[in-house]
């Protein structure tokens, strides 16, 4: 009677072991995804700053600036942006902790 209780509650010890792995797995395969989602899209979007950078400085160009002069414009149209970022800080870290923090408390539905 007792063996069979231990052996009982030494199977229900076992899967719920596993389940708790199984579970660790699946949270961190979705923060690593999640990583890896917002990497390409800094990647993509720093691609399009670059040629939209590109883009700027040869309408400048053609608006009749020197070379220097519309770099120098898309420099500075870049640093007002940063100052813009810096100030929004708080709202943007808030957001990814916010899709972090989603990611590792969502229930076992998918989209």
């Amino acid at each position: 009677m007792f063996s069979d209780l231990k052996e009982k509650i030494t199977r229900y010890l076992d899967v719920h072991i596993k389940l708790i792995k199984l579970n660790f797995i699946e949270r961190s395969a979705n923060v690593f995804s999640y990583f890896l989602f917002a990497l390409i899209c800094l990647f993509f979007c720093f691609c399009m700053f670059l040629f939209i950078g590109f883009g700027l400085t040869e309408a400048f160009i053609r608006a009749g600036l020197s070379k220097m002069a519309s770099f120098f414009v898309v420099i500075g149209i870049y640093f007002l942006m940063l100052i813009i970022i810096v100030a929004l800080r708080k709202y943007i870290t808030r957001f990814f902790a916010s899709g972090f923090i989603r990611v590792l408390t969502e229930d076992g539905k998918d989209d």
